[in-house]
């Protein structure tokens, strides 16, 4: 009897030492996940699952990192940009240093005018060093000694050459600038579909004929799932459940319902928005090169690869933003002095450089800075020795 007991109470014991295990194990994934769940808020710019998988209206979501301008739509909130390491100075440049308005003596001022592309990163988690305008300046500062250099990022995400000449005549030429480079293409893309082209003298309104941030749209990036009930408020389950999950099938399928030819209208814009940057520069006296943008999207250029990019953003296909690329180049060849013409193609179709369809990895952004460093500084040290 005495050892049923004894063989009981051990049983108890190792039942009590089991729960213990289960209880501690338990505490132990749950106290992981509220780590990481809230390093994810606080790292990383948050995800409404239910607006990516169509299940509510979204807005604008430069609401979050934007103000809307009066001469070039929107600037930068002054801060951090969605969470990052990437910074914008009180006057709305990106990845840019403090700076004053009026420039000290003996130095030389480079700004970088264009899209998402030349901010650097933007929507990546990068840092302001490893965007290429700061790279080209580090190179110059390097290679110049003895040349003070400053430089300020007035491109952003979205900005088309509209946004830059507003931006460049309403607040870049009060900084003084003694370079301009531009570096503009698919954003300018957007009013080649038609459409846009229809009603470009309302280009940055809303159909109310106001501007702002506040235009809401739908739109299914990830196909809905019914486990998205019991993820939604949680951070970490949602990056992990987006990044595991495929673009919504109806976004893959666009892809065979794109046209296959594009607005030409749009090219004439384009033109004569680079008409007006130049004559812009040469009543500021300031010396203009403009950068022949590196795609991933050349003509032989793998399936893989063109997955990762978003042709349905203008809405037509390969074969036909490979041509509008190319007519942006020879547009630029007939109205910049080729001595003023950096030539980034070198580096397109290159997988290694892009994230998608123009955003340059780390890698990306390295080669390309050297390339733009070396025509700068050919042109400051022609301007020394005269």
């Amino acid at each position: 009897m005495k050892k049923k007991s004894n063989e009981a109470q051990k049983s108890l014991s190792s039942k009590k030492k089991f729960a213990f295990t289960i209880v501690l194990i338990l505490l132990l994934i749950f106290i992981t996940f509220l780590v990481a769940e809230i390093y994810i808020r606080l790292t990383k710019s948050y995800v409404n699952l239910w607006v990516v998988t169509g299940r509510e209206v979204g807005i604008d979501p430069k609401d979050k990192w934007a103000l809307v301008d009066a001469f070039s739509a929107y600037k930068g909130r002054p801060g951090y940009y969605r969470k990052t390491k990437k910074t914008i100075n009180k006057y709305g440049f990106i990845s840019t240093p403090e700076i004053s308005v009026e420039k000290p003596e003996n130095t030389i001022r480079v700004v970088f005018l264009g899209g998402s592309a030349a901010a650097g990163g933007t929507g990546r988690n990068s840092t302001d060093e490893n965007t290429w305008p700061f790279i080209v300046t580090e190179i110059l500062k390097k290679n110049l000694k003895e040349k003070r250099i400053e430089f300020i990022n007035a491109a952003l995400g979205g900005y088309t050459t509209f946004e830059s000449f507003g931006r460049l005549w309403s607040r870049v030429r009060f900084f003084s600038p003694d370079i301009i480079v531009v570096y503009h293409g698919w954003n300018e893309m957007y009013y080649f579909n038609g459409k846009e082209a229809d009603k470009i003298a309302y280009w940055r309104t809303l159909p109310d004929g106001s501007w702002g941030f506040h235009n809401a749209s739908r739109r299914t990036i990830y196909e809905p799932h019914w486990i998205d009930f019991l993820i939604r408020h949680s951070q970490l389950l949602t990056k992990i459940r987006l990044r595991i999950s495929k673009v919504h099938s109806e976004e893959i399928s666009v892809s065979k319902e794109l046209k296959n030819d594009y607005d030409k209208r749009g090219l004439e814009i384009f033109r004569t928005n680079l008409q007006l940057i130049k004559a812009a520069s040469s009543i500021f006296n300031v010396k203009l090169f403009v950068v022949k943008q590196a795609t991933l999207i050349v003509p032989d250029l793998a399936e893989k690869d063109r997955e990762r990019c978003h042709y349905d953003y203008h809405g037509f296909d390969h074969n036909a933003h490979v041509d509008a690329f190319n007519q942006i180049y020879r547009i630029i060849d007939e109205e910049i002095d080729s001595e003023n013409i950096i030539d980034a193609t070198r580096l397109s179709g290159t997988s290694d450089y892009f994230y998608d369809h123009i955003h340059l990895t780390e890698l990306g952004s390295k080669e390309i800075a050297k390339i733009v460093a070396k025509s700068l500084q050919s042109y400051l040290v022609a301007l020394e020795e005269k």
